[in-house]
């Protein structure tokens, strides 16, 4: 380079010389390289990062940390280097006018980066104050890059000053020697997190916060703010007053409504497709005049484009995790083949400490990228279980009476408790389906470099144990189905089992239905049975395939050419990278797996979600009824293709009044309650009721708690409303009886009334049926 570098003139040296940075027994960087690059990468940091910085606070919903000791030295230390940078800059511009010393532009300018750079983070710093952020990943990365590039001209200086040949500027000497101290200052300032906000959103409030939340990013990054938990559990066995809270936008109250979102909008777009099909259909048939006997055929929404809107960006950022990991992965393996080289060679010591140090290095960040990108990935599994499971559960409140029949309930326990733990499972590896080829490839590139056309005799086994896997997976696939389906029967028969246990045990019908569990489940071992023989098969397969590709590679390149010669280097490295292969080559079939049975999980789940609903618009709500409750000329049915079990029914309920629909079994009393809540299917004529309905079924939803907390129901324990509630109920009497009060344990078959002011309460207890009206 020399003179004809263009940065010469603006540093008056050459950017590089490898002469003194690396054929050297005592390596150093050229002035103009400490003056540029080495100021300029922590500077672009955090000027290309702070629109992230800014996005974090302003979406923050805390606000104002007071100011402490950590923050207020925060704030002086950075004015100190803010200072200093302008002392320097007018120092550069005094010597330049005086002419007393040579000057070069780099001497301006760098100053005048590093104080603007230096400005930026303060108003980082006070922003994140006002708004509530307790620690800052990009400020800390900058003072962290900050601190790694000063070294390098902090020992410099240090050898200048201490070489008695070297000649010391003794004004920049000092600046800087000030400067660096403080700058490694306020990186340890930064590793820790500031004091609690003294606002925060009223969602954010917890009795029980996780520490995450105020946790610094240098504990998010080792996970020591897990600590206490994790030494509390190797004392004792952990309860669940132990335990956090979840963060807020883990809750299901912050999930939930992101999912509905987006399928909302799906199922908007697909009506409204659905619509335009039968408009199109209905213009067809008026103008050609021909009937049309079926009709168009409602197309099924799938959950899995709600699933990546909701959640994708997410996890989207785990996937950058994993790429970086996968990208450093290939580091070692040509820093040890540096080592190797080192040891062979007469070469300077430095470079083998540089080598080891760098290996060293590498394996630190590998393991901080990936285990943060499993936590995300994990993270994200569960928000995705949440909203599956939510969506599931309001599904089977709203499904019509005709596709409650298709439906068992054996299959919706299922949906919630095994499909969605299979996507919640399936996303902490599902990047491992471009990941493992993607390292495949690039091992089999670096094998190439040094093994040449042998390891293609290797990446030939691969290619032979792939469709074997292929017919593996098929075959697991179908197994998976069958093993679904036993699991529903079983479900279902238990649900039937438990809920008539009294019959059963008054007939002595226990044997006969131990007979029916015990038949399905035999077939559910079976199915297991040759899973569990396929996912062995297939693990062996793969787990012996890196051994196979490595000795088939190894035994071609010896015998290929007697010029081959495997030493140490090509040896001891080609093994590391057949080691990298082994994780991808044995996880990827596992993966294949795992996406075959999530697969049966989203068919499963799609065909649920699309089944039909209730019409939200039978029961009408028009508040300028004179009557709370009105239904006239109303014709009900339990299927629109069934015969109407309620026809041309006419009344009205009057505000304040108490009504009892009295009638045999079976005559039509509970009916008459579903049709006016909406379950059941309107043919024809008007239902409208205004205020609030409290339903009391006559299998009432029992928890197995005290009394007490059963009729509060997880509501706030308010002892005024509490007592109002038992007096309206009428059940002092009943507490009486009972051995502890309403403090008594009760489980399933015991009922409870919670009751309201202002709200229609209907209690179909056996007969009669009495419509209780209380709207003022």
């Amino acid at each position: 380079m020399g003179d004809t570098d263009p940065l010469y003139y603006y540093c008056g040296s050459p950017l590089w010389d490898a002469n003194i940075t690396w054929n050297t027994d005592n390596p150093d960087f050229t002035d103009c390289f400490q003056k540029t690059v080495l100021v300029w990468v922590p500077c672009i940091w955090l000027w290309l990062f702070s629109l992230l910085e800014l996005y974090y606070i302003y979406s923050s919903k805390t606000r104002l940390i007071p100011w402490t000791a950590l923050n207020i030295i925060k704030t002086v230390v950075n004015l100190l280097l803010i200072t200093l940078c302008i002392i320097d800059f007018a120092w550069a511009v005094d010597s330049e006018s005086a002419g007393r010393l040579p000057v070069f532009p780099a001497d301006i300018y760098t100053p005048l980066i590093k104080c603007a750079t230096l400005v930026l983070s303060l108003v980082l710093l006070i922003a994140g104050k006002r708004r509530g952020i307790r620690s800052s990943g990009v400020l800390f990365i900058f003072w962290l890059l900050l601190s790694i590039c000063g070294a390098v001209t902090y020992r410099t200086q240090i050898m200048r000053a201490t070489d008695p040949v070297e000649s010391v500027n003794t004004f920049t000497f000092t600046t800087y020697m000030i400067y660096y101290p403080l700058v490694i200052f306020m990186l340890f300032l930064n590793c820790f997190s500031d004091a609690p906000p003294t606002y925060e959103a009223s969602e954010l409030k917890s009795e029980k916060p996780s520490p995450e939340l105020g946790a610094s990013f240098v504990s998010m990054l080792t996970f020591s703010w897990f600590d206490k938990l994790a030494i509390l559990g190797y004392r004792r066995s952990l309860e669940v007053k132990d335990l956090w809270d979840l963060k807020p936008e883990d809750r299901s109250s912050s999930v939930v409504p992101r999912w509905d979102k987006f399928w909302n909008k799906a199922v908007s777009k697909a009506l409204k497709n659905s619509a335009e099909t039968t408009d199109k259909a209905e213009f067809s048939k008026s103008k050609e005049n021909v009937e049309i006997k079926r009709a168009p055929k409602k197309k099924q929404i799938s959950i899995l484009p709600t699933l990546v809107k909701t959640f994708g960006w997410t996890f989207l950022s785990g996937s950058v995790l994993k790429l970086v990991q996968d990208m450093l992965t290939f580091i070692s393996p040509q820093l040890l083949s540096a080592l190797i080289d080192f040891v062979e060679s007469d070469d300077y010591v430095w470079r083998g400490y540089l080598y080891a140090g760098l290996m060293t290095a590498s394996a630190f960040v590998q393991t901080f990228f990936l285990s943060q990108y499993f936590h995300r990935m994990y993270i994200v599994g569960m928000r995705i279980r949440t909203a599956i499971v939510s969506t599931v559960y309001r599904k089977a409140l709203r499904i019509s009476n005709a596709a409650r029949k298709e439906s068992t309930v054996g299959e919706i326990v299922n949906l919630m408790a095994v499909d969605a733990q299979r996507f919640m499972d399936l996303t902490s590896y599902l990047n491992m389906l471009w990941s493992a080829p993607l390292q495949i490839a690039l091992a089999i590139y670096f094998l190439y470099n040094i093994l040449g056309p042998s390891v293609f005799a290797g990446l030939a086994v691969m290619v032979l144990l792939i469709p074997i896997n292929g017919f593996l997976a098929s075959k697991t696939r179908t197994l998976q189905v069958a093993q679904m389906k036993n699991k529903d029967k079983r479900v279902k028969l238990m649900n039937e089992i438990l809920s008539g246990i009294k019959v059963l045990k008054l007939y002595a019908w226990e044997p006969s239905f131990q007979n029916q569990v015990e038949d399905i489940r035999d077939k559910e071992i079976e199915v297991l049975k040759k899973a569990a023989y396929l996912g062995a098969g297939t693990s062996f397969l793969w787990t012996c395939a890196p051994l196979l590709v490595s000795l088939t590679s190894f035994a071609v390149f010896v015998l290929s050419d007697p010029n081959n010669i495997l030493d140490a280097q090509k040896a001891f490295v080609s093994l590391s990278l057949f080691n990298i292969m082994r994780m991808p080559m044995s996880i990827l079939p596992m993966m294949i797996v795992a996406v075959v049975q999530a697969s049966v999980s989203l068919k499963r789940m799609n065909k649920f979600m699309n089944a039909e609903e209730l019409n939200p618009d039978a029961v009408t709500h028009d508040p300028n009824e004179q009557n709370p409750i009105v239904v006239k000329d109303g014709s009900f049915s339990w299927g629109v293709d069934e015969k109407p079990v309620l026809k041309n029914i006419s009344f009205e309920v009057e505000e304040g009044s108490l009504v009892a629909v009295v009638g045999m079994v079976g005559s039509g009393k509970s009916s008459l309650i579903s049709a006016i809540l909406g379950e059941m299917d309107k043919l024809s004529g008007k239902v409208n009721t205004k205020g609030s309905i409290a339903y009391v079924p006559q299998q009432a939803w029992i928890q197995n708690a005290i009394l007490r907390q059963n009729i509060i129901f997880g509501g706030a324990e308010e002892e005024s409303r509490y007592n109002q509630v038992i007096d309206s109920c009428a059940l002092r009497p009943d507490f009486d009886i009972l051995p502890a009060g309403d403090n008594t344990e009760i489980g399933e078959k015991v009922g409870s009334i919670k009751q309201k002011k202002n709200e229609i309460i209907f209690t179909p207890c056996c007969a009669p049926l009495i419509i209780i009206s209380l709207i003022q």
